[in-house]
């Protein structure tokens, strides 16, 4: 079985999941596979982008997750774009679904077909012809993946004579964060038709990879930037006992190899570590454990602004 036909048989099992209760797909416990997508970021990327110049970056390296961090790297110059996921899904709703919205709708259509699509009162009918309306947008294999996947959710619905929400079933994303969402290509119109152009010849790709091997699963391969989100938050479950910094510096020294020099790593986005506290989940590691060879940076806090998240960074010189 290819890669193709498995993912569509993959979220086929999804929608019957959620429809008749055959398999638990809320449980992320390693994210492996296929889960539910995160739709939209729940980051302030434009901050944390903004703490430096990155006119002249070239090639970065991100996890794919919503999408955004991603868009916002393109909107912002950089071309060649390494994604990378332990879940298959972010690849078919991010190169697939979410490029082609981007790709077909202006700025403010953008916010209303978002809405449309992650609204779980949306009838099913105007999900599926939203998505009808972006075959056309898509790539060959996002395509031939969607087509499959509206068509068999149709006849589902018809069958069952229910209104499930399609996207709803497979993001975990709701309207107040894409209200929020503070990313660079979202900020304004103008911002936006930089993306929608940049977008037609950008180069972004896909991985399916776990970030504790990324430094020997990229071809050799190195990067002007790395973005890893708040995956170490989830690092406790592989490490285990052995979570600690000395740890931490052996795992970042091995991300030196797909580095080059003057290359920038985001590290870790940290969800208001003075309230929690630890910075990293599973963890009683605190900000001031961390060793001055990492930058910490403040960033606010989108879902309460009288709070800040921080950032994590390593710099090659």
């Amino acid at each position: 079985m290819n890669e193709l036909t498995s993912a569509i048989k993959e979220v086929k099992t999804m929608i019957n999941a959620n429809m008749f209760g055959t398999k638990n797909y809320n449980s992320f416990n390693l994210f492996d596979g296929y889960q539910r997508v995160y739709f939209q970021t729940n980051e302030n990327i434009d901050d944390y982008l903004g703490l430096y110049d990155i006119s002249k970056k070239e090639t970065a390296l991100c996890v794919a997750g919503s999408g955004d961090q991603a868009f916002s790297l393109i909107a912002k110059g950089i071309n060649n774009i390494q994604l990378f996921d332990i879940n298959k899904l972010t690849e078919y709703m991010i190169l697939g679904l979410k490029k082609a919205i981007i790709l077909k709708y202006n700025f403010s259509e953008y916010f209303e077909i978002m809405i449309k699509l992650i609204n779980p009162q949306t009838n099913f009918m105007d999900i599926y012809n939203i998505i009808s309306d972006l075959i056309p947008y898509m790539e060959e294999k996002y395509q031939c993946f969607w087509i499959e996947i509206i068509n068999y959710y149709k006849m589902i619905q018809i069958s069952e004579k229910s209104n499930y929400n399609l996207i709803h079933m497979l993001s975990l994303t709701n309207i107040e964060q894409l209200i929020r969402n503070n990313s660079s290509y979202l900020n304004t119109e103008e911002d936006y038709n930089r993306l929608k152009y940049k977008l037609q010849n950008a180069l972004v790709s896909f991985k399916y990879t776990n970030a504790l091997t990324l430094k020997n699963d990229l071809n050799g391969n190195k990067y002007d930037l790395i973005l890893l989100s708040n995956i170490l938050d989830y690092f406790h479950i592989y490490w285990g006992n052995n979570w600690s910094i000395a740890h931490l510096n052996k795992y970042v020294d091995g991300l030196t190899k797909i580095m080059n020099n003057n290359s920038i790593l985001y590290l870790h986005y940290a969800f208001t570590p003075f309230i929690w506290p630890r910075i990293f989940n599973g963890t009683n590691i605190k900000i001031s454990n961390l060793p001055p060879s990492y930058e910490i940076k403040e960033i606010s806090n989108l879902s309460n602004l009288k709070q800040k998240d921080s950032i994590i960074l390593k710099r090659m010189r």
